[in-house]
This record gives structure tokens, C-alpha cells and sequence, in this order.
């Protein structure tokens, strides 16, 4: 059985930041972003930490409260992007007999 996180539910920070701002996208707006801004940072971890702590200042909590998953104890956001390994063939694998590939 899967784990539920321990931090607040999406729809409660929702609703939470409709009930000040009126709209998602009158808060982001507001932050000076794009006004899918917010729904996006909701929605997506790692898609800006600076903005989930706009919203973690707007509900008056700290970033981690809100998203135990996307935060280390201590604070510091985790990584989400992918650590990739190259699979193209390095530039001497092409000209094996010195003809252009």
C-alpha cells in the first residue's frame, strides 16, 4: 500500500490562495509571472522553487510544511531532474577509416 504524503492536499492550498487572491491566476500575476504559473507549480515538483515559496509566504508556512516530498529536512529543495548518461558515440566513433560519416 502506498504511503500518503504528510503535507497539505493540492486542493487545500487551492482553495486556500483563491479565498485571498481570487484566482490562481491573479496571484501569479501578481508574483509577475505567467498567470499558469502557479497551477503549474502545484502541479509540477521542481518546476520552481522560488515560486513555491511565494506561496508558502502567501499561506504563511514554510515550503517544506506544505510539500514534505519536494524538501529535505533541512530545507533545501531536491532535485528532480533526471541525471542522463550520453548514448551518442563520441566524434572518433564516427571516423573509424578517417571517411566522413
Amino acid at each position: 500500500m502506498a504511503r500518503k504524503p504528510l503535507g497539505m492536499h493540492v486542493e487545500d492550498i487551492k482553495s486556500s490562495l483563491r479565498k485571498k487572491w481570487g484566482s490562481l491566476s491573479a496571484l501569479s500575476r501578481h508574483l509577475g509571472r505567467n498567470p499558469n504559473a502557479v497551477t503549474q507549480a502545484l502541479g509540477t515538483p521542481g518546476y520552481s522553487v522560488p515560486l513555491e515559496q511565494a506561496i508558502a509566504d502567501e499561506l504563511g508556512r514554510e515550503p517544506r510544511d506544505i510539500w514534505p516530498d519536494r524538501y529535505h529536512m533541512d530545507g533545501t529543495p531536491v532535485s528532480f531532474r533526471a541525471e542522463r548518461t550520453p548514448t551518442a558515440l563520441t566524434g572518433g566513433a564516427h571516423r573509424q577509416n578517417e571517411v566522413a560519416a
